[in-house]
């Protein structure tokens, strides 16, 4: 079910994962895995061959045109990288980034773990993100949870609160368990996303979840370019809202039960929402997403 496989040795290796779809938000956490990729040059060495796990009427693929003119079909994909040794010069990083698979998922999970445990894996670290009724004013708010108690040595923080989320789930949960049975630790890092921001990526999120995966694990993120693009994000969306009155009533009603702790506030319509920040929405169609290129 793997193609292009290139074998890795590895004596010691913690698996970071983080999936398009139901626990990608805004796009947040495989836009934040994009710039770790990007920024610690990580080799692509195996992916998932696609017709096994995806119905294409659901996830459809691509086409595309080149600068010559060739039209291309990219179809969904979850690929797996490698940064060597980047964890104290002796553990490495292997990155599963991709689209949440639709089919077969007891099969990919046993494909991940079955991978991971030839690459001598120690530790897990999902990534993902999820839309909440909270205001953008009062910055991202982060959530990490876990199976163990502790983390293995190479986490600058040891100590994790266990989860206490039930309901529907997601394939990271069933990889999680897989990995459990195997007695290795894991860890979620989930980032909250303003449910009237549905516009795609959201820079600012992005960059929460790498500030918090840069609390537990020593890397390192250059982070001007993601900065950039969540300045000129503020900028668009403040000149929205202050266009818009009943919106910007809403969100100090927001920022108002933030403040008290009180989580039941109720989210306005979204059809509303959306059609008061269509213009915000165009603006930001252009903007690179939160990859750091």
């Amino acid at each position: 079910m793997l193609k292009n496989l290139d074998k890795i040795s590895c004596n010691s290796s913690i698996l970071l994962i983080a999936f398009k779809g139901w626990s990608d938000a805004a796009e947040a956490a495989t836009n934040s895995i994009d710039t770790l990729i990007s920024q610690y040059k990580a080799e692509k060495f195996a992916s998932f061959e696609e017709e096994e796990f995806f119905a294409f009427a659901r996830e459809r693929p691509i086409i595309k045109n080149d600068n010559s003119g060739d039209r291309k079909i990219i179809w969904p994909n979850n690929d797996f990288y490698f940064i060597p040794d980047v964890i104290h010069n002796k553990t490495s990083i292997v990155i599963l980034n991709g689209t949440e698979p639709h089919l077969k998922w007891k099969s990919f999970s046993n494909e991940v773990t079955n991978l991971l445990q030839s690459m001598n894996v120690k530790a897990i670290v999902t990534l993902g993100a999820l839309l909440d009724s909270i205001p953008h004013t009062r910055g991202v708010k982060t959530q990490v949870t876990g199976q163990n108690k502790y983390m293995p040595e190479g986490f600058n923080r040891k100590k994790i609160e266990p989860s206490k989320y039930e309901g529907p789930t997601g394939i990271t949960s069933v990889i999680i368990e897989d990995f459990k049975k195997l007695n290795i630790p894991s860890m979620s890092i989930w980032a909250h996303a303003p449910h009237y921001l549905q516009s795609t990526p959201n820079p600012l999120v992005s960059q929460a979840l790498l500030e918090e995966l840069s609390n537990w694990l020593p890397l390192k993120f250059d982070t001007k370019k993601l900065q950039k693009k969540s300045d000129k994000y503020m900028s668009a969306l403040d000149s929205a809202i202050s266009q818009d009155s009943e919106l910007k009533n809403y969100i100090e009603k927001l920022e108002s039960k933030y403040d008290s702790a009180v989580v039941d506030f109720p989210p306005v319509d979204d059809g509303l929402l959306l059609k008061d920040l269509e213009k915000f929405f165009e603006t930001n169609k252009g903007n690179d997403g939160a990859s750091g290129e």
